[in-house]
């Protein structure tokens, strides 16, 4: 399990979601086009209360990546490209894990 540090405050991803996500936040803030990223709390975890976390992400704010694995994750092209799309819509990136049908094995 990994986290997304953002201002602060630790956000945990697993791995291959967060090396997804770095990627796109990586692609957005180099073009210096801040966006909105929600994602749904995990509603297993019974120390968390269910809901979303929305985030502001931009230049300015402070930004870390922290991964369990010491071994960079594969990035799977179909999915970076649709949350790519997602990031870039009015309403922002809603983060959803990878649908199974096109997780790698």
């Amino acid at each position: 399990m990994g986290a997304l540090i953002y201002d602060g405050q630790s956000f945990e991803f697993e791995d291959r979601a967060l090396a997804h996500l770095q990627a796109v936040i990586t692609m957005k803030l180099r073009r210096r086009e801040p966006f909105l990223l929600t994602w749904s709390r995990d509603d297993t975890d019974p120390t968390e209360p269910v809901g979303r976390h929305a985030l502001w992400i931009d230049n300015a704010i402070p930004l870390r990546y922290e991964f369990e694995s010491s071994s960079p994750e594969r990035l799977d092209d179909q999915w970076l490209n649709s949350l790519a799309d997602l990031a870039s819509r009015a309403s922002g990136l809603h983060f959803t894990p990878q649908p199974s049908e096109v997780a790698a094995v």
